[in-house]
């Protein structure tokens, strides 16, 4: 009997060991508040004003609602880590984007998120995977992660980010705000980089003496051998060829002096295709890869192209303890048919403080200038834009907090004499963690 109950007391010793060894959390934010949006059209438009679309130059748009996601995605997530032993790790995150102010679980109604990103489509039949991904790690090495997640660039621009990377307007450097493009289709000043990549292995350091660096690189090659001929028509098809779609990219930080951040990324995305591939509907919306559509391609009409966006990102900040000042640079370049026909630069300066232990504020400007090319070269559009945002924070405890922020953001008419687009939002809300 004694024996048995030894026994029973080691096997139960042995298994609260390997259970202490791994660990799975539960994590997310609900973000809900209230969100308001003015949208000033800086063009003559081609519609009748007695159209949704229709408004003529100086129209402006406003809308008023409950919102989720102001200042932070509302989001649910799991994150698993085990000890393999002998300084090895493995883990896990699975991450979903929650709505809570609409019927449907999951999804986001951020349309606007990249150039060459993707587009989420506010349906209970959609579960936006904002992060999911495998990891193996091992002390003094690093780790790798396969699956869907941040891109090099989002992974240094929102720690140094003043807002947090909030998704209201008047930030130059972030790709997220909920801007009215519906109406100021041009104002695209908020278009940066693409925020994450599906299909990708990413390979990152340790932190070694403040220095850390990450790799990240993504494919999906597609490949139709249809010889080209319909058999009851005998036309030759739309979708022949192939179409290869990669990603890749890189960052690098120093934090090893107190108080100091330097940090910069590059990321590269190129569509690449073969064998006289026709879009018969003359875009790239319909091309699905890596799990997203193609969409806002810049300009925005492309159809059979070959197409490289290249980002560009620097960053400087330092915490006097009274205030953290950082600036900011970013670019992106798109290039069709190895022409460059849209180039895009901002530059952004911002503090934030603490005022007291619970209220934190920040403040930010940015200005840049965006200028088109057609594909043989001529320069049809150049406009300078600018924007700002203003915000703070209130703590009620350490997972809950009331926040406020105003943004604007503004970009210069196609003609002397019009309107500027000009996007202006105010949201107010309360952000909880769990």
């Amino acid at each position: 009997m004694k024996k048995t109950l030894f026994a029973l007391a080691a096997v139960s010793a042995f298994a609260g060991t390997a259970q202490a060894q791994s660990s799975v959390t539960v994590y997310g934010i609900l973000d809900v508040g209230f969100l308001s949006t003015s949208g000033t059209e800086g063009r003559a438009s081609t519609q009748a004003t007695t159209t949704a679309a229709g408004y003529v130059n100086g129209g402006t748009l406003t809308t008023s609602a409950i919102n989720s996601s102001n200042l932070a995605t509302s989001r649910l997530g799991f994150r698993g880590t085990e000890d393999l032993g002998g300084g090895n790790r493995a883990g896990f995150v699975a991450e979903i984007g929650l709505t809570p102010t609409s019927n449907g679980f999951s999804g986001s109604s951020n349309s606007v998120s990249t150039p060459m990103g993707s587009t989420y489509v506010n349906n209970s039949s959609v579960l936006d995977s904002r992060q999911m991904f495998a990891s193996l790690g091992s002390k003094g090495l690093g780790e790798i992660r396969i699956g869907r997640q941040y891109t090099p660039m989002h992974e240094v621009v929102c720690p140094n980010n003043a807002g947090g990377c909030n998704a209201v307007a008047g930030d130059m450097i972030y790709s997220g705000s909920n801007a009215s493009t519906t109406l100021t289709t041009a104002n695209k000043a908020n278009d940066n980089y693409q925020i994450r990549a599906s299909n990708s292995i990413r390979l990152s350091t340790e932190n070694i003496a403040g220095f850390q660096a990450a790799a990240l690189y993504s494919a999906n090659l597609r490949t139709n051998d249809n010889p080209g001929v319909t058999a009851s028509t005998g036309t030759a098809t739309a979708a022949q060829g192939a179409t290869d779609y990669r990603m890749m990219g890189l960052n690098a930080a120093f934090t090893g002096v107190k108080n100091l951040n330097i940090s910069a990324a590059w990321q590269q995305t190129s569509l690449l295709r073969a064998n006289g591939i026709v879009q018969t509907t003359g875009t790239d919306a319909t091309a699905t890869v890596l799990g997203s559509s193609l969409v806002a391609l810049t300009p925005a009409t492309q159809g059979a192209v070959d197409a490289k966006q290249v980002d560009l990102f620097g960053n400087i900040s330092y915490n006097f303890g009274v205030a953290k000042v950082a600036l900011q640079s970013i670019s992106l370049t798109v290039n069709n048919y190895n022409v460059q026909t849209l180039k895009r630069t901002a530059n952004q300066v911002s503090v934030s403080a603490p005022i007291t232990p619970t209220i934190s504020t920040w403040a930010s400007y940015g200005m840049g200038k965006r200028s088109e090319w057609t594909t043989a070269g001529v320069l049809t559009r150049e406009r300078d834009f600018s924007g700002f945002q203003l915000g703070g924070t209130y703590s009620l405890s350490k997972r809950t907090a009331l926040y406020g922020i105003y943004g604007q953001a503004t970009q210069k008419a196609d003609t002397v004499g019009q309107t500027d687009f000009k996007d202006q939002q105010y949201a107010v809300g309360v952000r909880h963690t769990f």
